[in-house]
């Protein structure tokens, strides 16, 4: 199977009129969003990230998915995973390259009527069908550490072995979609150490917090919670790093009655959740891999 990605990307006008973007391809002269494969190495998200912006050379603000179409190309089935991606209105400038020549903003009813494909017109359903303007509330798992075994010190100082200084390093790309505006994590060393380069390539202060580590939670829970519950009402993109004990738990917590029974898969050294907000109320929520 052929696996891709994709973007729809839209932006505001003003509070009650929202565009969305179709791309023309004079290859196929055809009316699309942007998507593209998903080379080796790269996750879903990277791919729908870097095909926005090689087809219309245009940083958008990535947030809730929108799901995935599956249809055959030249014979062989095809599965396109897409994202909703706000444009700042100062940067929804069209560059036209190689592969498309035009890029029309339109109403959402224009787009569905323009679209040439039943699969753009079914994410563009999707996307009308929920609120678009969300925020992103990350909770991560830090990267791979040393195991307990392997360290004499106190467990608050054990740090990141190889493989999670690398993977702490291709969190800079893996999470570059999401905007991110400020950065929470556990004061222990290998949560700080996961997020740094993440923090220093966005020019942002960490904000330790002993209520997200794992010693802390043992203690009382609901420490973690309520941290987590004071942040989702803040209309940014946030990122809070912690443990894996820890995470279940807090997610649990803030999540609406709608979502508190979906089921919540471990997540493994480096993955993350994704919380869709709009002011405060969560609307959604994303499991993200760092190897998918």
């Amino acid at each position: 199977m052929i696996r891709a990605a994709g973007a729809l990307l839209w932006r505001e006008i003003d509070p009650r009129n929202i565009e969305i973007a179709l791309i023309h391809r004079p290859k196929y002269d055809d009316w699309t969003l942007p998507k593209g494969k998903i080379e080796e190495g790269e996750t879903a998200l990277e791919c729908a990230y870097r095909e926005l912006i090689e087809e219309t050379g245009i940083k958008a603000r990535f947030t809730r998915q929108l799901g995935s179409v599956d249809y055959e190309e030249s014979g062989e089935k095809k599965r396109v995973l897409f994202w909703a991606a706000q444009c700042p209105l100062h940067a929804s400038t069209f560059v036209s390259n190689e592969e498309v020549d035009q890029l029309e903003w339109l109403t959402p009813e224009e787009a569905l009527a323009k679209a040439t494909y039943d699969s753009d017109r079914q994410m563009i359903a999707n996307f009308q069908s929920e609120e678009p303007r969300t925020d992103s509330l990350i909770i991560l798992r830090h990267t791979k550490a040393l195991e307990r075994g392997d360290w004499d010190e106190v467990d608050s100082e054990r740090t990141l072995n190889e493989v999670g200084f690398d993977q702490a390093q291709l969190l800079i790309k893996h999470l570059e979609p999401f905007a991110i505006d400020e950065v929470y994590t556990s004061n222990y060393t290998r949560c700080v150490q996961t997020v740094t380069p993440l923090s220093h390539s966005r020019g942002l202060t960490i904000t330790q917090v002993p209520s997200l580590n794992e010693e802390t939670f043992e203690n009382d829970p609901q420490r973690a919670v309520a941290f987590a519950n004071a942040l989702k009402q803040d209309e940014k993109n946030i990122l809070i790093c912690s443990h894996n004990p820890v995470i279940p738990t807090m997610l649990r917590g803030i999540l609406n009655t709608k979502l508190k029974n979906k089921d919540l898969i471990k997540l493994e050294p480096g993955d993350a959740w994704i919380v869709h907000r709009v002011q405060g109320e969560i609307v959604g929520l994303d499991y993200l891999s760092i190897k998918n």
